[in-house]
């Protein structure tokens, strides 16, 4: 070999890529070699030089078209510039003239980061074929297997890693991250640490074992993991995107702020970061230009933001059409468990079934609102015709979870089983509906509703909106939270209830009740509102705040315990003249007690655009408050327009900022007015204590006639099968 390409060669190898560059072009000029050529394009690679790199490598090509690093490198260059099917088919090409080991794997990661599963388990099978012994090629196929259906010999690929003793660091994080899609938690973790162990600083390592804390909910060891992720590449997107989302669902929106700013400042995913800041501003009761800002945020809005939860969408904006459209993409691109649709379910095991079979899934059989709604529904189900089958998905221990074990007939833990184990033990159990009462809340178990679980598969009650898939049948709902023509908006078909959707139980107690027992002055007048924080927006506390103005006796009542969010809203408060004084801060209590101490109020007042919904119940059918609603055109708005509906109501109901306050004054001005709908409230109320009998009965029904609707339809389809 010359003297110069040897050094130049050398220069290349311990990274003095300036002299390498110098000597290279000096020799070129001499000789214009393949070889040379290539070496140059490859240099300008690694320093990003991508024009140049083209030029050169495609030099070196024109002199050697079979040249395999030449080939190797251009595939490498074209997915550096995002061209993925130019870059496989220099892949391919390499592969086939040269059988080039490097280009094998270059291509079986682009099939893998573009997701191409089934085409990436063809093209691993021939390039296991000639090269059986290559850890990378090995560990790639055991993904595509994975993907495809095959789980059990997928990990077997990695078991025979685990034996033989192969493992590199890519294998150990495609492991793990497969235990971790099973829910082998524990595994996972195990796997992962053998990784981290070797190299501390992993950024892929310590990302993906923070998501395994994250989900034991072990907290404090996930954000130490982020954390120092995030020291190893402080701009990194992956990261910073990890952490704001881990606050946020953690709830400390305060630590996110800081990582969107520095994002949004750098330019980098600003629409991303920006909707995010918005919802940790929400959350906070951060209100100071909140208003510009949703502006902003609903007309950026587009169907493709599919990193947008669709549950919370429903706090910034009233759209149903583009809720629906959100939330389709939402579904198409969260997560599946690809895995599953191969696996061999077992077969129904009952069916001869005296009963019905009804199946509540839920992550919320525990001291929550759609507890305090759905619980006498299991009650008063008709256990001589219906067998209920309850799945929680998150379990809590208490009193609450305690009364459902008791109602069902059978109750089972499923947040602790793997996906396959859970759906085997569901269609076991030969449903004839399936219910999900979590939909796209926190703890939801929507993915099993993507199989056949169930004869006829249901969303309702915990979840206002479409799931935005047609895996679901039907949403339940009634004819003032969807009426005709807002039907279009839900990709499952529509049924009404006859009454109101809301399965609600009056809960008898005495309305002689005095404020002083909440330590409540007697001699104000008192509108309330027990929404959470997040359904609060600033537009709405303002006319809140200048009805205090005018009614100088009159305070509002807020059921909020953050110091943080106490300390924002008086910056708001100062910021906008308002007499923060006046707002009474009370602190959570047991339901039964915080209906009581509710039913000493004058006025409760809504939210707009996620109405309250178990609240607003509690305030007219519990604790009898008159309650003024803003109804808006999405489910999450209509709510307390539906239940003011059923109470023959609809002078307490507005549709604008202008109505609502127009309303709110008014009746504070005509308090006996006031006084006259609390007692048709409580007269209402003493006359319907045993509403949810006849509500169960009527659910009940309109269960039947979707199983008789369902069987008829099935033979007509084995008829029309007959006659082909």
């Amino acid at each position: 070999m010359n003297n110069d390409i040897k050094k130049a060669i050398d220069f290349h190898k311990i990274g003095e890529l300036d002299k390498a560059e110098e000597l290279y072009l000096s020799l070129i000029d001499k000789k214009n070699d393949s070889a040379l050529l290539n070496l140059l394009g490859t240099l300008y690679l690694q320093k990003e030089k991508y024009e140049l790199s083209k030029k050169y490598l495609k030099k070196s090509f024109d002199i050697d078209p079979t040249n395999p690093s030449t080939l190797n490198n251009l595939g490498i260059l074209e997915k550096k510039l995002k061209n993925q099917i130019k870059a496989a088919e220099y892949f391919e090409i390499n592969i086939e003239k040269n059988n080039f080991l490097n280009s094998w794997v270059n291509k079986s990661n682009i099939l893998l980061e573009n997701k191409d599963f089934k085409e990436g388990l063809i093209f691993s099978k021939r390039a296991i074929v000639n090269y059986p012994k290559n850890i990378k090629i090995r560990s790639n196929y055991a993904i595509f297997l994975f993907n495809c259906g095959y789980k059990n010999e997928s990990l077997n690929i990695y078991n025979e890693f685990d034996n033989e003793k192969l493992h590199s660091v890519d294998s150990l994080i495609n492991y793990s991250n497969i235990l971790f899609q099973v829910r082998d938690y524990k595994n996972a973790l195990t796997v992962i640490n053998q990784l981290l162990f070797i190299e501390k600083k992993n950024l892929n390592g310590l990302i993906l074992r923070h998501q395994i804390y994250k989900i034991t909910l072990d907290n404090l060891r996930a954000e130490e993991d982020i954390l120092l992720a995030l020291t190893i590449d402080k701009s990194n997107l992956l990261t910073n995107k990890t952490l704001v989302e881990f606050y946020i669902d953690i709830n400390k929106h305060e630590k996110a702020i800081p990582y969107c700013d520095l994002m949004i400042n750098a330019e980098m995913e600003k629409i991303f970061f920006f909707n995010k800041r918005i919802i940790c501003k929400i959350y906070l009761g951060m209100w100071k230009g909140l208003i510009n800002d949703l502006d902003i945020f609903n007309k950026s809005l587009k169907i493709d933001n599919s990193f947008m939860n669709p549950l919370f969408i429903k706090y910034l904006n009233d759209d149903p059409s583009m809720q629906k459209k959100i939330t389709e993409e939402y579904w198409i691109n969260k997560t599946k468990e690809n895995y599953l649709y191969k696996v061999d379910f077992n077969a129904d095991h009952h069916k001869n079934k005296s009963k019905i079979r009804l199946g509540y899934f839920s992550g919320d059989f525990r001291n929550h609102a759609v507890f305090h709604l759905i619980q006498d529904l299991f009650l008063n189900h008709n256990k001589d015709s219906f067998e209920i089958f309850a799945y929680s998905s998150f379990k809590k221990e208490g009193p609450s979870r305690n009364k459902i074990i008791e109602y069902v007939d059978h109750f089972f833990d499923i947040d602790d089983k793997s996906d396959e184990d859970t759906i085997n033990l569901i269609k076991s159990h030969s449903l004839d509906v399936a219910i999900d009462l979590s939909g796209h809340t926190k703890y939801s178990n929507s993915d099993f509703f993507e199989f056949d679980i169930a004869k006829i598969k249901i969303n309702y009650l915990g979840f206002p909106g479409t799931m935005g898939t047609t895996k679901y049948d039907f949403i339940l709902a009634d004819k003032f939270i969807i009426p005709e023509q807002h039907k279009s908006y839900y990709t499952e078909s529509v049924i009404y209830l006859p009454e109101n959707y809301q399965p609600y139980s009056p809960i008898p107690f005495d309305f002689d009740i005095k404020r002083s027992n909440f330590d409540l002055p007697n001699n104000i007048f008192i509108l309330g509102c027990f929404s959470r924080i997040e359904k609060i927006l600033p537009n709405v506390f303002d006319i809140w705040m200048n009805i205090l103005k005018k009614h100088k006796d009159s305070y509002l009542a807020l059921c909020i315990n953050s110091d943080i969010v106490k300390n924002n809203i008086n910056i708001y408060c100062q910021e906008n003249e308002f007499d923060f004084n006046r707002i009474i801060f009370l602190e959570p209590i047991k339901h039964i007690e915080n209906l009581k101490r509710m039913s000493t109020f004058d006025l409760y007042l809504d939210t707009y655009p996620y109405n309250g919904h178990t609240g607003i119940s509690d305030s007219l059918f519990q604790s009898c408050v008159p309650t003024i609603s803003f109804t808006g055109n999405s489910f999450a708005s209509r709510v307390s327009l539906s239940l003011l509906n059923t109470l023959n109501l609809s002078k307490l109901i507005t549709s604008n900022e202008k109505e609502y306050f127009d309303k709110i004054d008014y009746f504070c001005s005509n308090r006996n007015e006031l006084k006259m709908i609390k007692d048709y409230l409580i007269d209402y109320k003493s006359k319907n204590l045993n509403r949810m009998i006849k509500f169960t009965e009527d659910f009940e029904n309109l269960m039947l006639n979707l199983i008789k609707k369902n069987h008829a339809n099935e033979l007509n389809h084995k008829v029309e099968l007959n006659e082909k």
